[in-house]
């Protein structure tokens, strides 16, 4: 492994983001002093012809998409010694480590996370590719909305992964059925993991549960997968998009407008509340603290004209009656 102020083909390094099977990402420098992020094979990947192919495949398909959503190719080397592609550098936290520290998205901000990664793989798709490894770790949350990094290259080692020799590279519980049973990668794969991310992001926990491989990939071959916590129009539009079968799926499009009614009626609901809370703090009940209330004339307190009958009247008495002041001798 590089250290840290160590130069590779321009860039210089400056600390390690993550490694696994296929080599290690640095976060580094170009001549520019712009941040990017470098993917260097391992020496023993370099060697092999199948690992580089990989590698320009990668830079192949990112060179041709152009999107927000996609992190971009900036340069690649698959023929030197020390083979690598540079990335941009996406400033943000991934989808999984934004779950485990802040929990489950709320209805609107799931909204917005489906809309941006619909978008993100549309753009891919239009060019000719697929992602084939959609999952938390691989989304990145900026800003600007989610953008999708890694087209399968650099592999967190702590992924559990299920790898047949240059047929299957996926994370269990984000990877289609179909791929698992020999099935050319294509882009229904891509929408059975965006449907799965999106079941994690707003309930906080994997779509297809824990546990050791077969029994998650066992859970994915029968699309059972955790709905708990889902809103049910949710839950049942994301079911429909997990289905085995790749004929028997919804189109993506229903899990999207199922997602974006919850959002509007979180939205309309909230903003409900925030009516009645406003209402309540201008003519709120007796009592309340912080209520000004208006009392209704009967029970006003002010000052009142009587009739004339019930008037208190100062009167002039008679002369005969009235209570003089004499003046003794």
């Amino acid at each position: 492994m590089r250290r840290a102020g160590e130069e590779l083909g321009g860039y210089e390094l400056l600390r390690v983001i993550g490694s696994g099977g296929m080599g290690t990402v640095y976060e580094a420098v170009d001549a520019d002093r712009r941040h990017v992020a470098l993917k260097l094979l391992h020496p023993q990947v370099s060697a092999d012809p199948q690992a580089r192919d990989r590698l320009r495949r990668e830079v192949a398909t990112l060179h041709r998409v152009r999107h927000t959503g996609v992190a971009r190719v900036l340069d690649a080397e698959a023929d030197a010694d020390e083979a690598f592609v540079v990335t941009e550098l996406i400033d943000g936290q991934t989808l999984e480590e934004s779950v485990e520290e802040h929990g489950p998205f709320e209805p609107d901000e799931l909204a917005a996370l489906a809309h941006g990664l619909h978008d993100g793989l549309v753009a891919i798709h239009d060019s000719g590719v697929v992602h084939r490894d959609v999952k938390p770790s691989n989304v990145m949350l900026t800003d600007d909305g989610p953008v999708l990094i890694d087209f399968g290259i650099s592999q967190i080692l702590d992924d559990v992964r299920v790898t047949q020799t240059g047929l299957v590279t996926g994370t269990p519980g984000y990877i289609d059925p179909q791929l698992v049973a020999g099935a050319a990668p294509g882009e229904a794969g891509d929408w059975w993991g965006w449907a799965a991310v999106l079941v994690f992001a707003a309930t906080g926990h994997a779509p297809f549960g824990q546990g050791p491989m077969e029994v998650v990939l066992a859970r994915v071959t029968r699309g059972d997968v955790d709905t708990t916590g889902l809103p049910p129009r949710v839950a049942a539009a994301a079911r429909a998009c997990l289905v085995p079968a790749p004929g028997a799926r919804q189109d993506p499009a229903s899990l999207l407008a199922a997602i974006d009614a919850e959002a509007a009626g979180a939205g309309a609901a909230a903003a409900g509340e925030r009516t009645a809370g406003s209402e309540g703090a201008a003519s709120g009940p007796a009592g309340v603290e912080g209520a000004t209330t208006a009392v209704p004339p009967a029970d006003a307190v002010g000052t009142v004209v009587l009739p004339a009958a019930d008037r208190q009247q100062t009167s002039v008495l008679p002369a005969s009656d009235r209570q003089q002041t004499s003046v003794l001798p």
